[in-house]
C-alpha cells in the first residue's frame, strides 16, 4: 500500500487488524465550460443572472474573490465566465470590481494576485481587504455578534460572492456565507465569531446548531448577498461540479452534493488511525499536515491513536500557532477561557483537544526534538507507530487508513451525529 508523501510515495505493509481504506467517491469530470453554462442557465433559487442584472440594472458590481490560502481550480477561467455574463447582460467593465477576501490573513504581493487572477488584473481594479480598514456595521446577528464589513462592499449596487466547499473545522462547511464572514468582515467581528469554537455544536461537517456556521449565515443575510457562485472539486483538484443562484440555496445545495462524495460509512470505529495529508501540497507544512487529524478523528474510537504522515519540507508553518503549543502545556491551551481566545489562537485550541485524549505518531522531515516540544511523537516508519500502537491496544489492533486525510470524513454507521466534537 502506497501514501503521498511530498512528491513522492512510502510503501507501507498492510497493518494488522486492518478494516480498510478510507477513500471518496470518484464522479466523472466534464469540461469546466458546460459546468458553468448549465450552472448559469439553471441558478438555484433565483433567475439566471443575466435577467437578475437587466431587471435591478445595478450602477456597479463588486465580486468576492477567495484568496490564496483558499486555491480553487481554474479560478481565473471561472471569474472570466463571470465577467462575460455580467457584460453581456449590460454592465460596464469600468463598473466592475473584485474584492479579495483576506479575512485577516496576510495582503497578496502583485506576483500573487498575478498568480491567482491572471489578465483580469490588468482590466479591473482589485481591492485586498483590510479587516482594521474602511468598515461599516450591517447590525447584529441574533447572538448580539455585531457585523461588520468592508464599506465598498456595503455600498455596492450587487454583490456576487464566489468560493469553493469543503470541510472547515469550525464552520462545519468552508464557501457560502464565509465570503462576508470571515472574508470582508472586521478583525473584531472575526475573532468574536471564531472564539466561540469551544462551544457545543461546533464541528466539522456540521451546520445545524453550530453557532459560528449560523453567525456567518446570519451576516450573508444582513449584508444581502446578490448571486453566489461555489464550486465543488475533486480531491485531485478538478472541478467537478458548478452551483449558482440564491446565497443560501445554492450553498445548500453545493454542501448536499460534495457531502455524498466526502461522507464515507464505516461500520466500527478505529483503535489505530494512519492517515497522511495527501501529499504535497497539502503537506508542505506541518501546520497544514495536521490538520488532516480534523477528519480521521471521527474514525477513531476516544482513547485511539493517530499515526500521521507528511513530508513537511517548508517546516512548521504558522508562527502564531507554533508559539502556542511551545510555550504551553495541553491542559493550559485547553483552559484559556473563550474570551481570550485570538484569531489564530484557536487552531492551538483544537489540536491540544485533539491531543488531550489521543497520541499522535508523526512521520515527517521535521527536527524530533521540536515534535516533542509540541507535543507529538516522532516516528521513524509508520511500521515503528504501529508496533507502539500495539502496545498501547494490543496485538489485534484495529485500524484504518485514510491516503488523503482531507478529502474524506468518515461517518460511523453513516450517521452524523458521531461526528467528532471539537468544541466544549
Amino acid at each position: 500500500m502506497d501514501l503521498k508523501y511530498g512528491k513522492g510515495l512510502i510503501s507501507i505493509q498492510t497493518p494488522p487488524g486492518f478494516l480498510g481504506s478510507i477513500v471518496t467517491r470518484v464522479d466523472a469530470v466534464r469540461p469546466l465550460d458546460i459546468l458553468l453554462k448549465e450552472s448559469c442557465m439553471n441558478p438555484i433559487g433565483q433567475p439566471c443572472l443575466k435577467d437578475d442584472i437587466n431587471r435591478n440594472k445595478p450602477g456597479d458590481v463588486v465580486i468576492i474573490v477567495s484568496d490564496k490560502t483558499r486555491k480553487i481550480a481554474n479560478y481565473e477561467k471561472i471569474l472570466k465566465f463571470l465577467v462575460s455574463e455580467l457584460v453581456d447582460a449590460g454592465v460596464q467593465e469600468k463598473n466592475i470590481e473584485f474584492i479579495v477576501a483576506l479575512g485577516t490573513h496576510t495582503p497578496h504581493t502583485d506576483r500573487e494576485n498575478r498568480q491567482r487572477y491572471g489578465a483580469l488584473m490588468d482590466d479591473f481594479r482589485f481591492i485586498q481587504h483590510d479587516c482594521h480598514g474602511d468598515l461599516v456595521s450591517i447590525g447584529k446577528a441574533s447572538t448580539g455578534l455585531e457585523v461588520l464589513v468592508n464599506r465598498r462592499v456595503q455600498q455596492a449596487d450587487f454583490v456576487l460572492a464566489t468560493g469553493r466547499v469543503d470541510f472547515h473545522y469550525m464552520a462545519g462547511y468552508s464557501g457560502g456565507r464565509k465570503s462576508i464572514l470571515p472574508g470582508v468582515a472586521a478583525y473584531d467581528t472575526i475573532r468574536n465569531n471564531h472564539k466561540k469554537l469551544v462551544r457545543s455544536g461546533v464541528r466539522i461537517g456540521h451546520s445545524d446548531g453550530n453557532v459560528i456556521a449560523r453567525e456567518m449565515a446570519e451576516a450573508g443575510n444582513l449584508l444581502g448577498i446578490d448571486y453566489l457562485l461555489n464550486v465543488v472539486e475533486t480531491p485531485e483538484g478538478e472541478t467537478a461540479q458548478v452551483f449558482t443562484g440564491h446565497h443560501v440555496h445554492a450553498f445548500e445545495q453545493a454542501v448536499d452534493y460534495f457531502s455524498s462524495v466526502r461522507m464515507v460509512r464505516i461500520n466500527e470505529p478505529a483503535d489505530c488511525v494512519i492517515v497522511s495529508a495527501g501529499g504535497d501540497p497539502n503537506d508542505k507544512d506541518f501546520y497544514h499536515t495536521h490538520k488532516s487529524m480534523n477528519l480521521a478523528m471521527a474514525a477513531l474510537k476516544g482513547n485511539g491513536s493517530i499515526i500521521l504522515v507528511g513530508k513537511c519540507e517548508e517546516g512548521f508553518g504558522n508562527e502564531q500557532f507554533m508559539q502556542l503549543m511551545l510555550d504551553n502545556e495541553i491542559d493550559a491551551l485547553l483552559q484559556i477561557p473563550e474570551e481570550k481566545i485570538d484569531v489564530g489562537g484557536h487552531r492551538a485550541f483544537l489540536t491540544a483537544k485533539m491531543l488531550k485524549n489521543h497520541r499522535v505518531y508523526a512521520l515527517t522531515d521535521l527536527d524530533a526534538d521540536m515534535l516533542r516540544r509540541i507535543h507529538f511523537a516522532p516516528i521513524q516508519s509508520v511500521e515503528q507507530g504501529i508496533s507502539i500502537a500495539k502496545k498501547d491496544h494490543g496485538a489485534d489492533v484495529r485500524t484504518l487508513v485514510v491516503p488523503n486525510g482531507k478529502a474524506v470524513l468518515p461517518l460511523l454507521n453513516g450517521r452524523r451525529d458521531t461526528l467528532c466534537h471539537l468544541g466544549g
